[in-house]
């Protein structure tokens, strides 16, 4: 009787825990879930796609396709921490069919509910998509300004006699001003909601020189919170845009070239500076950029050309260490290397946007060309300038 009555104990206590167990894992996959539904007429192949995309590094993490019935639709997508959201769907209108894409931040444990409406997609939800309202109208209201200040650029520039230059002066001001008034408006609203969530996403249109000025606006509560990362981010993105502002503004020919230092191929420490006495080109590539690649035999001759008095820095871009290595040894490239984010990031500090570009330097480090893309304007330069000693 007794080694019975242990037994039925025991058998309570496994049960006890296995239902502690279940309910913790529910309550674990509930707080790790986005569920999305909602309404949205005239989707034309009954199907959306949903994706979440990482906020450090742009990489789709989860991909999933939902069915639609009449328009409705209900999906519910793992997420463990805050991503940016992606829904696209195509519809059906006068005949022509268009690809709509709607962005959102994907916060686990939510519920969207998104619903088209006369005016438009209309967002609901849980707590925090209610709120997201608020950023939807503060972005639209200035949106609509965004496109009256371009049809009146348009107006004026095909106007007869219209001095073109002279109106990207005057409109080009008047788009810094609205910038600054709306990284204002946007700091005005979480100074007066120091603790909301939706705050911490209106840092997304704040300036990148106000940035610092704009975190530091949040209390305790949201600083900590589950946009913690999401906060850090933001602000590492607006320092670098800083950065590259600052550059669009430097990065000219005649002017000297900023300094930096990054790790080699054989992982010693490079400083630009120390080149000088030759030309120097900065080549900004990729071993994933197939024109990159395409260039490098006529680099090489040049580089054999002229390597008494041209030194050539490979700068690898978005680049993984194996990879850059494996390439540099593939195509027998026998110049520098260095690897971009060593800690440095010089595209940032070149605005450079587009692979490969080119920047040539004189003796001295001023800039002498900048070329974008694999052009032949690039040889002709170095043929005229290194080999006439200019």
């Amino acid at each position: 009787m007794m080694l019975f009555l242990f037994f039925i104990n025991t058998m309570k206590t496994f049960i006890t825990i296995l239902l502690l167990l279940a309910t913790f894992y529910n309550i674990y996959a509930a707080e790790n879930i986005l569920r999305i539904k909602g309404n949205i007429s005239g989707i034309t192949n009954d199907t959306l796609i949903v994706q979440l995309i990482d906020i450090e590094t742009s990489r789709m993490t989860e991909s999933k396709t939902c069915r639609t019935e009449g328009g409705n639709f209900d999906i519910s997508i793992p997420t463990e921490k805050v991503s940016y959201l992606a829904i696209t769907y195509k519809t059906l209108s006068e005949g022509k069919t268009t690809k709509k894409d709607l962005s959102y931040i994907a916060v686990p444990g939510e519920e969207l509910i998104i619903n088209s409406t006369a005016e438009g997609i209309c967002v609901e939800g849980t707590q925090f998509y209610n709120d997201y309202k608020q950023f939807e109208v503060f972005n639209k209201t200035f949106q609509t300004k965004w496109r009256q200040l371009n049809l009146d650029f348009a107006s004026q520039r095909d106007m007869p006699g219209a001095n073109v230059d002279s109106l990207k002066q005057v409109f080009s001001g008047k788009a810094d001003a609205m910038r600054h008034t709306i990284s204002e408006e946007a700091m005005d609203y979480i100074r007066k909601n120091p603790s909301s969530e939706i705050s911490i996403v209106m840092l997304n249109n704040v300036f990148c020189t106000d940035i610092d000025r704009a975190s530091t606006l949040l209390d305790s509560t949201a600083r900590n919170g589950r946009f913690k990362a999401y906060i850090d981010f933001l602000v590492k993105k607006a320092h670098t845009d800083a950065v590259r502002l600052k550059a669009s503004k430097t990065i000219k020919e005649g002017n000297l070239a900023p300094d930096f230092t990054l790790t080699d191929i054989n992982g010693n420490k490079l400083t630009l500076s120390s080149l000088r006495g030759k030309y120097v080109i900065l080549d900004f590539w990729g071993s994933w950029c197939g024109w990159c690649i395409k260039g490098m035999p006529e680099m090489k001759k040049y580089y054999e050309k002229y390597r008494d008095r041209m030194e050539i820095l490979g700068i690898a871009c978005n680049d993984k260490e194996p990879k850059w290595k494996a390439a540099v040894e593939k195509h027998q490239l026998p110049w520098l290397h260095v690897l971009n984010g060593t800690p440095d990031d010089v595209t940032a500090q070149y605005n450079i946007t587009g692979y490969p570009t080119k920047i040539v330097l004189d003796s001295e480090g001023r800039i002498l060309k900048i070329v974008s893309g694999e052009s032949p304007e690039f040889y002709t330069f170095i043929d005229e300038r290194v080999e006439g000693g200019r």
